[in-house]
């Protein structure tokens, strides 16, 4: 019979018809190899039971404000078309506190200069530190590509034929009627948008909003109504901050997150429709052994579990919940930001919140950041950031089309997460339903934290692709060699199998500039 063999296979997905198999995916710390070996893993998928997925499900922060790239950009677009978003985030996060949307405005697809001083300037100011830095950053960098349009944005995601989620600044932009305007224009552009975020990160912020009940006071009226008065059906999400929120840049009053959480919980009417949420779980740079450790942990008590033993009983276990920016660690200096183990974990991680019924999106942050940020799952060799500030420098009404300017024409690559996610994306964002699955066998792996108690390294997760097809989802967190078998509803596959793999001998490595195909998928029969 076929089994997807998997040698030190760090993840996998395979695709099956009804009664056999057909295809399969993998991404490995090593290649995939034919012969047998001593640890024998069985995955046994149930598809007596169905569970629908949202359609889309894994996505993309994507923070264009804050760098060079155009969304028009060919090569951008074929770079993003090869790690399959299901969805994409607009306009970003920390950038949008200051976006003006409207190109009605003097100051429309740009971050406004007044609204940015309005929050990065006063004694104290409101935002400051690494969110001020942010804010800055992007006013310059927006200023020299001429803009960010949310009708490229909108052009971009359909392209990709993905779903968007629009953050809007409900901080600075207190324009009358924007919202609205807004949700018409994405309407008329035939954007797609599964929810509507407003204010990101309220929770960082207690000079803008003093108590947790301030936040949701504020967004009522206009932004929620706004929103709401265009498209009645519209998915409205306010922030929690949760237990991962990923940040020490700003100082907060004692026990503030806690309380903010409780805060947003016991507020009344409870009008918003939906959650958003940021995960993060390491804010420091630790040893990659430790790193490991804790993402392990993370995976196994820190995603059903979390949800339903601390979201649930603060938003309601109906409630939509969107986690519209997830990475393994928020400083963006982390080398680990890189590496395929940080691929396997977001993959894994992303698989597991697929089966919690009110978790309707997860997206990976980012799509594509500068050389100094190795959070993107697309890096370029040469971000043009120094070309763009230097001109900019020169004269501040400077502004080019960086798709077209011969100085800066972008040379895109994968990063080795971002080769991860391809593949998981296949089966996650081509499904629209999860089966039980289990797992027999196989090694354990530590895990930091929690109970500290070892967990299973084999990990498997079954869908039911869009087209009446299935896909499993298989990691393996060991360096243990294995054989595994899969079944469906106890019965051993049969048929043939074609597997696509993310190959290499360290879950260490990454693709960078100098080496930007260290890995690559491949696909055999």
């Amino acid at each position: 019979m076929p089994n997807l063999k998997t040698c030190r296979c760090r993840l996998g997905t395979s695709k099956v018809n009804p009664g056999k198999l057909v295809a399969a995916l993998a991404v490995s710390m090593w290649c995939l190899a034919c012969q047998a070996y001593a640890v024998t893993v069985v995955v046994n998928v149930n598809t007596q039971t169905f569970a629908p997925l949202a359609a889309g499900f894994s996505g993309y922060n994507s923070p264009q404000l804050r760098n060079g790239v155009e969304y028009y950009d060919p090569k951008f677009i074929q770079a993003a078309a090869q790690v399959k978003p299901g969805w994409l985030r607009f306009p970003a996060g920390t950038g949008s506190l200051a976006y003006d949307w409207d190109p009605m405005d003097s100051s429309g697809d740009h971050i406004d200069v007044a609204w940015m001083n309005s929050l990065i300037t006063g004694n104290p100011p409101a935002v400051s530190g690494q969110a001020a830095t942010i804010l800055t950053i992007s006013q310059q960098l927006t200023q020299a590509k001429g803009g960010v349009l949310f009708s490229d944005f909108t052009t971009f995601a359909k392209t990709l034929s993905a779903r968007a989620i629009v953050c809007f600044n409900s901080y600075t932009d207190t324009n009358p009627g924007s919202a609205g305007r807004m949700a018409r224009a994405a309407q008329i552009g035939g954007l797609n948008v599964a929810e509507w975020e407003l204010a990101n990160e309220a929770y960082l912020y207690p000079a803008i909003f003093p108590s947790p009940a301030a936040y949701p006071a504020a967004m009522h009226d206009p932004y929620f109504i706004d929103i709401k008065s265009v498209t009645p059906n519209a998915t409205v999400g306010l922030f929690l901050a949760g237990l991962f929120r990923g940040t020490r840049a700003v100082t907060l009053p004692p026990n503030w997150l806690a309380a903010w959480d409780q805060g947003m919980a016991a507020y009344t009417p409870r009008y918003w429709n939906a959650v958003s949420m940021h995960v993060y779980p390491l804010v420091t740079i630790q040893s990659d052994q430790n790193t490991i450790d804790v993402l392990n942990g993370v995976l196994a008590h820190g995603t059903g579990e979390y949800i339903s033993s601390y979201v649930d009983p603060l938003a309601g276990s109906s409630t939509p919940i969107f986690i519209t920016e997830f990475n393994c660690c928020s400083p963006q200096g982390n080398k680990f930001l890189s590496f395929l183990y940080n691929g396997i974990f977001l993959a894994e991680y992303v698989a597991r919140m697929s089966t919690v019924p009110n978790m309707k999106a997860v997206g990976v942050n980012s799509l594509y950041t500068d050389n100094s940020d190795y959070h993107g799952m697309i890096q370029s060799v040469d971000d043009h950031e120094s070309y763009l500030l230097t001109q900019l420098a020169q004269n501040p009404s400077y502004s080019t089309n960086t798709a077209t300017n011969p100085q800066t024409q972008f040379q895109f690559y994968t990063s080795a997460p971002g080769l991860a996610l391809a593949v998981a994306n296949q089966a996650i964002n081509g499904s629209n339903g999860t089966w039980p699955t289990t797992v027999t066998g196989g090694p354990f792996v530590p895990i930091h934290g929690y109970d500290g108690k070892p967990i299973p390294a084999i990990y498997a997760q079954g869908y039911q692709a869009s087209d009446g097809s299935h896909y499993v989802v298989l990691t393996n967190k060991s360096s243990s060699t294995c054989s595994t078998t899969i079944q469906i509803n106890g019965v051993h596959v049969s048929g043939a199998m074609k597997v696509t793999t993310v190959s290499n001998s360290s879950g260490l490595v990454g693709n960078t500039a100098q080496s930007p195909n260290t890995g690559q998928i491949q696909t055999t029969v």
